[in-house]
């Protein structure tokens, strides 16, 4: 398999923020060449999102638009440029609440709008952003400790998630048209997004009918699954089989008693006697030092982790394949290898003159738009 699957794609990047622009990347890495439309002078947003900053660019928009060409352009007096550009793409990407901010697709394009909410709900026009999503989705209200308040996750996952969703239906539009010589018209937006991603508790809450509830760093329906402490710092234990709990019994802890209780020889009883099982591993894991017991873990095949800190992630070996310098990339390997980190985001404006000399204006044209703030 290729590890540039879309080269000869062209999109047309109307997005701006995250979810759109991390969904652009995503194409980008996968070989589509990304033109991404800017407003002239200020530019997407998040090029001001910062601190950090490079160079004046918040690392922010750095993180989420690599491998793209920058194009300067007033919608709502370049408004012929634009038809020209999605005339010539085979993705058009945008983000806008107002359908007629952009002239119509070709029915051969795919085009595909994050929203906010749903365009056949009450909610359709109605602006969305990422913590919007996360507060209304219910994912907030399962996020955080057990006594305390809804707590946002923190990265923008909404987004992200939304990101995704969109790649997955974009490259699945496009496999279509091979077949078919059509486009589609995609919305994706990131409320339904963040609801879909809440998959067994959003399936657990239609079964029983019951509010979801808040586990902190445990889980609700499997035990022991969670954080906890060592002597001097936090580690995590997946025991999600049977068999990891009898081997984080026996191998690990020596309490071949826990191992054999009726209490604890199943899941389902485990989870129904959660408090008191927690008791006794908690008590076990505060004599000795976090990394003794990751290390005991995992020498028994138990799944097991410190937690650390981003810093500290991002310079572990486990992630020396997926970072390189000041970039994460993308993490996907294909035939045993990574696609490059290729061309840093652009600068505003950067690839203008280019593109639109591409799209057949002269340069007489070109230094007319720019001097009447069209580009």
């Amino acid at each position: 398999m290729s590890r540039t699957p879309l080269r000869g794609i062209t999109v047309a990047d109307f997005s701006r923020v995250l979810a759109g622009p991390l969904c652009s990347q995503m194409l980008a890495d996968a070989g589509a060449r990304v033109i991404k439309v800017e407003e002239p002078e200020r530019g997407d947003e998040t090029r001001r999102w910062g601190p950090p900053f490079i160079d004046d660019v918040a690392a922010y928009f750095l993180a989420v638009n690599r491998k793209k060409e920058s194009l300067t352009l007033n919608l709502r007096t370049g408004a012929g440029i634009a038809r020209r550009l999605i005339d010539r793409a085979d993705v058009v990407l945008d983000n806008f609440l107002r359908r007629d901010l952009l002239p119509e697709v070709p029915r051969s394009a795919v085009q595909c709008t994050i929203r906010g909410y749903d365009a056949d709900t009450p909610e359709a026009n109605t602006p969305g952003y990422d913590l919007l999503a996360q507060a209304e989705s219910g994912l907030m209200s399962i996020t955080g400790a057990r006594d305390g308040d809804p707590m946002k996750v923190g990265v923008a996952l909404a987004d992200v998630l939304t990101a995704h969703y969109a790649f997955g239906a974009i490259t699945s539009a496009l496999v279509e048209r091979e077949r078919t010589g059509k486009g589609a018209r995609i919305e994706v937006s990131l409320f339904s997004s963040t609801i879909a991603s809440l998959v067994n508790v959003a399936r657990n809450v239609l079964v029983t009918g019951r509010e979801a509830a808040r586990f902190g760093n445990e889980h609700p329906s499997i035990v022991p699954y969670q954080v906890f402490d060592g002597s001097d710092r936090p580690f995590a234990i997946g025991a999600g089989t049977d068999r990891h709990f009898q081997m984080l019994c026996t191998s690990v802890l020596g309490r071949n008693d826990l191992a054999a209780s009726r209490r604890y020889a199943t899941n389902a009883a485990r989870v129904r006697n959660r408090v008191k099982l927690l008791d006794e591993l908690e008590s076990a894991f505060m004599k000795r030092k976090a990394a003794h017991w990751v290390a005991r873990c995992r020498k028994a095949g138990v799944p097991s982790a410190l937690v650390q800190g981003v810093r500290g992630a991002l310079r572990s070996p486990a992630a020396r394949g997926v970072v390189d310098g000041d970039v994460v990339l993308d993490p996907v390997m294909i035939s045993g290898a990574r696609r490059p980190a290729g061309k840093r985001p652009p600068r505003l404006g950067e690839h203008t003159d280019r593109v639109l000399a591409e799209l057949g204006y002269s340069r007489a044209e070109i230094a007319a738009f720019r001097r009447d703030t069209v580009i």
